[in-house]
C-alpha cells in the first residue's frame, strides 16, 4: 500500500465556469509541517500541476502536546462531478463534488493509509475497521505519542477559507462525534498507554471525518511492546463487536492480558444517533475495566442498563473449560426464561447476555484439576486455600457452579406507555448473584458455602388477544389490556466442611417464590384485579452420606472414572438447577 508525503501546500485557482480548482504539490520524502495559520500559502502559483509520488511509510512523526496543529490538503475536486482519491492507493474511489480531504499531519504512517480507507465507509463499523489494531501496533512499535485528523470539508470559495473551515471541523469530531473509542493500559512499571478515536460519519455543515491519538506517559519495555501488540486483534473485536448493526461484546482478546505485565486495562465505546425529534442521545455506551481482581461492565442505551461484577480473587474455586461453559449455558438459559417472563427488550436482553458471557469466558481456571483423594499438604501447614488448585477434590469443585463471583443486573428503562393511566408504568429488572466464603486453614480443613441468588422485577402491558404490547393512546378505544406485576426469587446455597480431610457437611439448601398480580382492563374499565398468592417452593439435600461414600471408594479404587464422574455431574445439576422458573 502506497502513501502520498506532500510538499509544503501550493494552491492554483481557475475562474472557470463554477468550478473552483486546486492543485497539491507532492514529493517522495515527508515534508516540513505547515503551521495551521499559514496552512494556505498567501503566494498563489498559477497554473501549477499536481504532481503525487508515492513513497514508503516511514516510521510515525511523534506529537508534541505543545505543538501548534497542521492543516495538509490531499483531495480537491478538478471538476465539479467527482475526482480520484489522491491518497490510499489501495481502493481508488469517487469523491463527491465540492468536497475536498484535509489532514491535520501529514499522512506518513500505516494508520494513516487505514484512516484515509475508511473516511469514506458509511457504517461505523466499517469506519472503524482495522483502526483500532494499527493503533496499538504503532504504540508498541514506536512507544511514541502520535494524532492525527483527517476531516472531508465542502469546498470553499477562497483558499483563506479553508483554515477556518478546517478548523470547525477538528473540533466538531473531537467534542461531538458520532462515535467514540478509548483504550487505556497501564504497566507493573508505571508506564501508560492510551489510545482514542473520534469518529464523525454524518456530513454535517462542519464535515465529517476520524480523528485519532496515541498518548504514551513512561517508557515501554520490549516485554511490555510485544504484551500490547498481542492485544491488536482483541482491540479491534472488541470495537467491531459494539459497532455492529445489532451489537454484542466480544473481549475475549482483550480480557486476556497478561497480569504480571499490566496493572488495569480500560476500554470505552459511545456511539451516538438521534431520536425521532432529532435530538442527539447516545445509542450504546460501553464501559470496560480489568485487573488482576476485579472486572467490570457498564452498557448503557435508550432501552436500558446492563452492569456485571466479577471477583477473580479466588481462582482455587474456578472450574474447567467445560464446567464453566455449563454454567453459563444454565445462566443464559435462566435469562431467558426471566426476560420471557418479564417482557424484557430483546436487544437489551441480549447485551446482558453476551455481557455474561464475556466476562465469564476471561479468565483461566487454575493449573490443576484439584485433588483427587487424600491431602497431598501435611495437616496444619498453613495455605492460602483461595488461590491453592490442590486444595479442594473434583468432589468439591462438582458442589460448586466453576464460575468466578459476580454480581449481574439488567435494568430498563422505566416507561409510561398509557397515556390514560400514567401511574402504570412499564419495568423490567433482574439480578444475578453469586458469592463464596471459604473457611479453614488447610486443605485438610477446609470449607465454603457458595450462594447463588436471582432476583426479577417487572411490569408490563399486554394485548387481550396476543403477547403483544397494545396500542395505548387517549382514545378510550384502545383500553383494553392487562397490566402485570411480577416478582420472582430464587436461591440456591452449598455448604461444605471437612475436618482431618474427612467430610462433615455437605448440604444444598434451595428456595424459590413467584408471585403475580393482574390488572385487566375493558373499554377503559377495571374488569379485574387480582394478586395470585406468592408460590413458595424449598428444598433441602444432604449430600453428605453420598460423599462420604464417594471418598470411601476412591481411596479402595472401586469406583470407575466413568461412574464418578456421572455422581459429580448430577451433583453439579442439582447445584445449577432450580426450583422455579426465574
Amino acid at each position: 500500500m502506497s502513501a502520498i508525503s506532500l510538499s509544503p501546500l501550493s494552491t492554483s485557482w481557475s475562474p472557470s465556469g463554477n468550478s473552483t480548482q486546486a492543485s497539491v504539490t507532492a514529493s517522495a520524502q515527508v515534508s516540513s509541517r505547515v503551521p495551521l495559520a499559514s496552512a494556505v500559502s498567501p503566494d498563489v502559483t498559477r497554473n501549477s500541476v499536481t504532481n503525487f509520488t508515492p513513497s514508503a511509510i516511514p516510521e510515525a512523526v511523534p506529537s508534541t502536546m505543545g505543538d501548534t496543529r497542521f492543516l495538509h490538503v490531499t483531495q480537491w475536486p478538478s471538476v465539479m462531478e467527482s475526482i480520484d482519491i489522491t491518497y490510499e492507493a489501495i481502493a481508488p474511489s469517487q469523491t463527491s463534488s465540492r468536497q475536498m480531504q484535509v489532514w491535520e499531519q501529514t499522512p506518513t504512517t500505516a494508520v494513516d493509509q487505514i484512516i484515509g480507507r475508511n473516511a469514506s465507509a458509511t457504517t461505523e463499523k466499517a469506519r472503524f475497521a482495522g483502526l483500532g489494531s494499527a493503533l496499538i501496533e504503532q504504540a508498541a512499535r514506536t512507544g511514541s505519542s502520535y494524532r492525527q485528523t483527517v476531516v472531508n470539508l465542502g469546498a470553499v470559495s477562497s483558499p483563506d477559507k479553508i483554515q477556518g473551515k478546517a478548523t470547525g471541523a477538528m473540533w466538531g469530531i473531537q467534542s461531538s462525534p458520532s462515535a467514540s473509542a478509548t483504550f487505556a493500559i497501564t504497566t507493573q512499571s508505571g508506564a501508560t498507554v492510551r489510545i482514542s478515536i473520534a469518529d464523525q460519519r454524518e456530513q454535517r455543515a462542519t464535515g465529517s471525518g476520524i480523528a485519532v491519538q496515541i498518548e504514551v506517559d513512561g517508557n515501554l519495555t520490549q516485554q511490555e511492546k510485544d504484551a500490547l501488540q498481542s492485544l491488536a486483534e482483541g482491540f479491534d473485536l472488541a470495537i467491531e463487536g459494539l459497532t455492529a448493526e445489532s451489537p454484542v461484546l466480544r473481549l475475549d482478546g482483550l480480557l486476556k492480558f497478561d497480569s504480571k505485565l499490566f496493572t488495569k486495562l480500560e476500554f470505552k465505546v459511545d456511539i451516538y444517533g438521534v431520536d425521532q425529534d432529532g435530538v442527539r442521545i447516545l445509542k450504546l455506551g460501553a464501559n470496560i475495566s480489568a485487573d488482576a481482581k476485579t472486572r467490570e461492565i457498564e452498557l448503557k442505551s435508550p432501552e436500558g442498563t446492563v452492569r456485571m461484577k466479577t471477583d477473580l480473587r479466588q481462582p482455587a474455586l474456578w472450574g474447567t473449560a467445560d464446567q464453566k461453559a455449563y454454567a453459563v449455558r444454565q445462566y443464559l438459559s435462566r435469562i431467558d426464561k426471566a426476560a420471557e417472563r418479564g417482557h424484557a427488550d430483546s436487544g437489551l436482553v441480549d447485551l446482558f447476555k453476551s455481557s455474561f458471557a464475556a466476562l465469564n469466558g476471561g479468565y483461566e481456571s487454575a493449573n490443576s484439576p484439584g485433588r483427587s483423594g487424600s491431602a497431598s499438604i501435611s495437616i496444619g501447614d498453613p495455605v492460602d486455600l483461595t488461590r491453592d488448585a490442590n486444595a479442594f477434590s473434583e468432589g468439591d469443585k462438582s458442589l460448586l457452579t466453576g464460575l468466578a463471583d459476580f454480581d449481574a443486573s439488567i435494568t430498563a428503562t422505566r416507561r409510561a406507555s398509557n397515556p390514560r393511566r400514567t401511574k402504570e408504568v412499564d419495568t423490567f429488572e433482574y439480578t444475578l448473584k453469586q458469592s463464596t466464603q471459604i473457611s479453614g486453614s488447610s486443605p485438610s480443613n477446609r470449607g465454603f458455602t457458595q450462594t447463588q441468588s436471582a432476583k426479577l422485577s417487572a411490569a408490563y402491558h399486554q394485548s387481550l388477544h396476543s403477547r403483544a404490547a397494545p396500542k395505548l393512546t387517549s382514545d378510550s378505544a384502545t383500553q383494553n389490556y392487562s397490566y402485570e406485576k411480577v416478582e420472582d426469587s430464587s436461591s440456591t446455597q452449598v455448604e461444605l466442611g471437612y475436618e482431618k480431610d474427612e467430610p462433615v457437611r455437605a448440604l444444598i439448601t434451595q428456595a424459590a417464590s413467584q408471585s403475580l398480580h393482574v390488572l385487566k382492563v375493558e373499554n377503559n374499565k377495571i374488569t379485574e384485579n387480582t394478586a395470585e398468592p406468592a408460590h413458595v417452593q424449598s428444598k433441602q439435600t444432604d449430600l453428605l452420606p453420598l460423599l462420604k461414600q464417594l471418598k470411601r471408594q476412591q481411596d479402595a479404587n472401586q469406583l470407575t472414572d466413568d461412574e464418578k464422574q456421572k455422581q459429580l455431574q448430577e451433583w453439579g445439576g442439582m447445584v445449577l438447577g432450580s426450583l422455579a422458573t426465574d
